[in-house]
């Protein structure tokens, strides 16, 4: 079994090697191989140059984007990559920890799933720091469950663990963060197995780096009428 982990990166300098450690330490059963698949949405902060730097050592799969296509671009790219039974996203920053692909491939696997996403909602603890960015992932989850019969808490999370081979059936179109929402309300719409667990969340600041905001989730109502209203 092979386990590809797309990587999405845009000016991460600052967390990069940080967070491509925490991957290569997560320890997988003996059936797992990892795949690594890091796609850098062209850079300027030194990210790229980093990155460059790590391909000699061809322990990674790198694909760097002449220009900034979006965050969704970025994974649609990563899935034609991917060769892994499963496949599993991750951000650059250090918002979500890579230890959860653990938990999630077992939940996955005990429960006979398509699909299996970490949900930050589930958790005990609130971990957003804006209250309007909670408002919207909420809200635009109850959107698409009322609209596709989904059983979500958590559409917009990065953690997603999918099987490959659906993923690469999805003729996902989205460019930006709505990638997110297009990959759930998709799932539920062709009925999918989906799962969510609970899973810890250290959100960052705008100052720190944030990139998502409200025109993000705007595009993502838009994304979920317009697939609603598609034939």
């Amino acid at each position: 079994m092979k386990l590809s982990i797309i990587v999405c990166v845009y000016n991460e300098i600052k967390t990069i090697e940080k967070i491509l450690e925490k991957i290569n330490k997560v320890n997988l059963s003996t059936d797992f191989k990892k795949e690594i698949i890091i796609i850098d949405n062209n850079s300027s902060d030194g990210t790229k140059e980093f990155l460059k730097n790590l391909k000699v050592s061809n322990e990674y799969k790198i694909i760097f984007q002449k220009k900034n296509l979006g965050k969704g671009n970025s994974i649609i790219t990563g899935i034609k990559e991917a060769s892994g039974d499963l496949t599993v996203f991750q951000d650059a920053d250090l918002e979500y920890e890579p230890d959860n692909f653990i938990r999630l491939i077992d939940y996955l696997n005990e429960n006979k799933l398509d699909a299996v996403f970490g949900s930050r909602i589930k958790h005990h603890e609130d971990h957003f720091y804006y209250k309007l960015n909670r408002f919207a992932v909420v809200n635009l989850t109850r959107l698409i469950n009322f609209l596709f019969k989904g059983s979500f808490t958590d559409v917009a999370t990065n953690h997603k663990l999918i099987k490959t081979d659906i993923l690469k059936k999805l003729n996902l179109q989205s460019k930006g963060f709505n990638l997110d929402f297009e990959i759930s309300l998709k799932l539920a719409k062709y009925k999918f197995k989906c799962g969510e667990i609970a899973i810890d969340y250290f959100p960052r600041t705008y100052e720190e780096g944030k990139k998502i905001n409200f025109s993000d989730a705007i595009k993502s109502l838009f994304i979920i009428f317009y697939f609603y209203f598609k034939s």
